[in-house]
Order: C-alpha cells, then sequence, then structure tokens
C-alpha cells in the first residue's frame, strides 16, 4: 500500500510541474475606457506577453465589457495578433462574427482551438468592429483590471473601418494604464505533454521495479 501511494505522489509531482498558466486581472464591476464601438473607437485590445516556460499554447481568451453607454446590439470580432510595439504584426487568430447584445457585465470568451504561440513574445489581443463597421447600434464601456504580470497595459485605435490599417498604422494609444480586464489560458503544447506521459510511465517502471 505504502509503495502504491509513493508512486502515486511521484505522479502527482511530475504533473504539477505542467499546471497551466492564467492571466486573469478581473476584479469586478469597474468601468473605465469608453466607448468602444461604431462610430466611436472601432478597435480595443490589450498587450501581453507570452509565458516563458512551457505553456505556449493559447487556449482561449477573454475580455470583460461593462455598462452600455448607448444601448443596441455591436457586431464585433475577437482577434489575436503580434505586436510590433506601434501596431500589430501577423494576424494569428481572427473569430467567427459575434452579435454582443451589450447587456452589461458580460465576459466575453473565445477559445482558439489551440494557438501556438512564443515564449516571452508580446502579442495584442482584441476587439474590433472594423470588419463588420456600420452594422453595430450599440455604445460599450469596458472593465478595468488589476495589474499583473504578463499584462502589458491597454490599448485602442480610432481606425473606423479600415481594418488593415491596424497592421501597418501606429495605434493612438497603446501601453496604457489601467489594463483592460481579460483572461487568458495557456497550457503546454500537445507535444509537451506527450513527453511528459512518456517520462512519467517510463519512471514509474524503473520505480515499480526497485520497489516491487
Amino acid at each position: 500500500m505504502k509503495k502504491s501511494l509513493l508512486i502515486a505522489a511521484v505522479l502527482l509531482f511530475a504533473v504539477s510541474g505542467f499546471a497551466n498558466t492564467s492571466y486573469n486581472n478581473y476584479q469586478g464591476y469597474n468601468p473605465f475606457w469608453q466607448p468602444f464601438g461604431n462610430p466611436n473607437t472601432a478597435t480595443y485590445g490589450e498587450l501581453f506577453t507570452a509565458p516563458s516556460n512551457s505553456d505556449n499554447n493559447l487556449s482561449s481568451f477573454s475580455f470583460w465589457l461593462a455598462n452600455p453607454t448607448n444601448s443596441g446590439d455591436i457586431i464585433l470580432g475577437g482577434y489575436i495578433a503580434t505586436w510590433t510595439g506601434a501596431n500589430a504584426g501577423t494576424l494569428l487568430y481572427s473569430s467567427a462574427k459575434v452579435d454582443y447584445a451589450n447587456t452589461g457585465e458580460a465576459e466575453l470568451t473565445f477559445n482558439t482551438g489551440g494557438l501556438s504561440v512564443t515564449p516571452g513574445a508580446q502579442y495584442v489581443m482584441f476587439l474590433s468592429v472594423s470588419q463588420y463597421y456600420g452594422q453595430s447600434s450599440g455604445l460599450a464601456q469596458v472593465d478595468a483590471g488589476s495589474s499583473i504580470n504578463g499584462l502589458n497595459g491597454f490599448a485602442y485605435y480610432n481606425n473606423g473601418g479600415d481594418f488593415n490599417s491596424l497592421f501597418t498604422n501606429g495605434w493612438d494609444a497603446t501601453g496604457i494604464s489601467p489594463d483592460w480586464a481579460v483572461d487568458l489560458e495557456f497550457t503546454p503544447e500537445p507535444s509537451s505533454l506527450l513527453m511528459l506521459g512518456t517520462g512519467i510511465l517510463g519512471g514509474i517502471g524503473v520505480l515499480r521495479r526497485k520497489l516491487f
């Protein structure tokens, strides 16, 4: 019995080294940046740095939107891109069209299906109405979040319906405080998990031979 418990403890210790990384700075209702949507600021974003550990798979990301400043739906998309220091670089993820009902204090979550990011590299996550410009009737505030490691400041661009300008022109403001309230969930790459599983099984086999 004691030998079985020892093996289980070794397995638990090995798996704990691969705990997922979360960047979550939500601290409740805290409206600050406004107004997001058409015809005002078309693009709101948050800069972030990918974890430097083995969790280089971004599985999902979320934004918190506060109360509406103008009632009505907001038609938008969620995006992830590399960051050049002044503007978005390469677009890595683009969601399907989202019809946000602008109900207030809502979390908008996007599941990437597994997006590989480079450890220590900087990226921008953003919402934009640019690809659907003129289709929204509402405007919204967004919640400010706390300052945590990995998040590098709020960014915005009054780019109207010109989506491509996000990747060619400098944004109006970047890396400013306070941060947007967001949540990013990082997991290990599948290949890392496979290597971990193989290593654990091999280690258990050796341990069993020594114990039994």
